[in-house]
């Protein structure tokens, strides 16, 4: 068996950088609490850095062989930041020569008392995103899982959105992630948003060091998408999610863990071939007994490629360019490895994504739907301005042993079908880019 022909190449052009980075995530998109780095699966990611000078248009120009991200419009590269009339709401702001994405320097921001630190801007002349989604790169050294905050203001306070973006312990290199809404107050005015105020927060006491980079718009479409994706491979995902998605004439996906398969409490070959036959996506998701990261170079390409060679084997090829990272972790030699055999990666970020073409195809994020109230609410946000959510669950039943009750699943896939949004499966949205 022959890995699939894909290079790093392709991976640093795809992901929008020269260097790379880990990653990890899976549990509440919804959810106000970071991942936690238990036992069942999570979902992937990763990036990248570069290294590249800004040209008058807002493109770049890559210093090395490899193409930095050059996609949408730049907001603010920070190459003058001191002319560019950002202020400081908390914390020690400067521009930083030796961490840099693109161009010649990032801004830095940190804290060490903890608690955050954060910079702001005033577009007094409006800031256009009724087309547009952002997209920052950003470093974050410490604190580990940490939050990113984003509110656009747009005119004033009483009518603006938030964007939370959890960056998971190991992602700690540069990463390219969409800054998705999860929060809404009043009713926003995208065509002229007003200040820009980021933030990064962490617990009183908590350091924080963090850099950012590149902040650009890019285009999104006209409607937004809903993507269902269904870690290890559990048998009430067969029993209960694909009867109940088909009624509805819609396909997931099943983040699969090989020697799990043909087991009690787990689908078999027939069942996820009856799944795959419908439409469904059986997906890469090596379980290990630590986090991929803890084992050497070898080790864990041993791993990612048997998962993915089991997949490819046994008749799901299509299924297995996708990849979900157990217990939600990655470094940045695990990505590298990961992107000789996949083509997509998610992880838990708890906002939506780019509906046309996310950022970075390894860092999509992911929201978690054990929570209905929460993943209805970032639904609506979705649908209304136009962004792709990726909705995770693990086990849906009634009792102890289930993350999610039927009802509580049933009353979110029945929210989705009121929404004008397309449902679609990780292959179908990578094919449509």
């Amino acid at each position: 068996m022959t890995k699939r022909n894909s290079t790093r190449r392709r991976f640093l052009a795809s992901i929008g950088a020269v260097g790379t980075v880990g990653v990890a995530g899976c549990t509440g998109g919804s959810d106000t609490s970071a991942p936690s780095n238990t036992t069942t699966t999570g979902t992937p990611t990763a990036t990248s850095t570069a290294n590249a000078t800004s040209t008058p248009e807002g493109t770049t120009t890559p210093s090395q062989s490899d193409a930095a991200f050059s996609r949408g419009e730049l907001v603010e590269d920070f190459e003058n930041y001191e002319e560019a009339r950002w202020g400081t709401i908390r914390g020690d702001v400067k521009t930083d020569t030796n961490e840099v994405y693109a161009g010649s320097q990032s801004l830095h921001l940190s804290n060490k008392n903890g608690g955050a630190a954060g910079i702001f801007k005033a577009f007094p002349d409006g800031l256009d995103l009724s087309k547009h989604d952002l997209s920052l790169a950003v470093k974050l050294d410490k604190p580990a899982n940490g939050k990113i905050s984003m509110e656009f203001i747009a005119p004033a306070r009483s009518d603006m959105l938030v964007s939370k973006r959890f960056i998971p312990t190991e992602l700690n290199d540069w990463v390219r992630i969409d800054l998705g809404y999860t929060g809404k107050k009043g009713e926003p005015v995208m065509e002229a948003i007003q200040e820009l105020r980021l933030l990064v927060l962490s617990e009183d006491g908590t350091p924080i060091n963090f850099w950012i980079d590149d902040l650009r718009k890019i285009p999104k479409p006209k409607k937004g998408k809903v993507m269902m994706v269904f870690d290890d491979a559990v048998t009430s995902q067969y029993e209960v999610a694909f009867d109940m998605l088909q009624e509805k004439g819609w396909a997931g996906g099943v983040a699969v863990i090989p020697d799990a398969i043909n087991s009690e409490g787990n689908l078999t070959t027939g069942q996820m071939r009856e799944m795959r036959d419908a439409g469904w996506d059986m997906m890469a998701h090596p379980q290990t007994p630590k986090p991929l990261p803890e084992y050497s170079e070898a080790k864990q390409r041993q791993m990612i490629q048997q998962t993915y060679n089991y997949l490819d084997l046994k008749g799901f090829p299509k299924g297995a360019r996708h990849f979900v990272a157990p217990y939600h972790r990655v470094g940045p030699k695990t990505l590298e490895i990961v992107s000789e055999f996949h083509e997509t990666g998610m992880m838990f970020g708890a906002c939506p994504n780019n509906a046309q073409h996310p950022s970075n195809m390894f860092t999509m994020s992911r929201i978690m739907g054990r929570d209905p109230r929460g993943t209805r609410r970032v639904l609506n946000l979705a649908e209304e301005f136009n962004q792709m959510v990726s909705i995770g669950w693990h086990g849906i039943g009634d009792g102890p042993d289930y993350r999610v009750s039927t009802d509580d699943f049933e009353n979110v896939i029945n929210h989705i079908a009121k929404k004008d949004m397309d449902v679609v499966t990780p292959s179908q949205f990578l094919d449509g880019i």
